[in-house]
């Protein structure tokens, strides 16, 4: 098995995203251009993590199913996903696996 450690401006980057969600202050054109993640669940293996069919990601192709980077802040209501590399725009949940 294999660690990844997470730089220090990674980090930052994930508090100052998860810091400015908790307070209100999403900025709406990250949101905006984020990948969406279709026909999502949680993933569980070494962390939480997404699964779904991406679009718009910089890196995969649209219609490939994904399983993200650890999950560190997840809000179905607004329809947003902060994992340690990015944010995600949520659409359809994958009902087949329950709530």
């Amino acid at each position: 098995m294999n660690f990844h450690w997470m730089d220090s401006e990674t980090v930052e980057r994930l508090l100052e995203s998860i810091h400015s969600a908790n307070a209100g202050g999403l900025d709406q054109a990250v949101i905006a251009e984020a990948p969406l993640l279709e026909c999502y669940r949680t993933a569980v293996g070494h962390a939480f993590a997404l699964t779904g069919i991406v679009q718009g990601h910089p890196r995969i192709d649209d219609g490939r199913r994904v399983v993200t980077s650890q999950l560190f802040y997840l809000d179905p209501n607004l329809g947003i996903a902060r994992t340690m590399n990015r944010w995600y725009r949520l659409g359809a949940r994958d009902r087949s696996w329950g709530q």
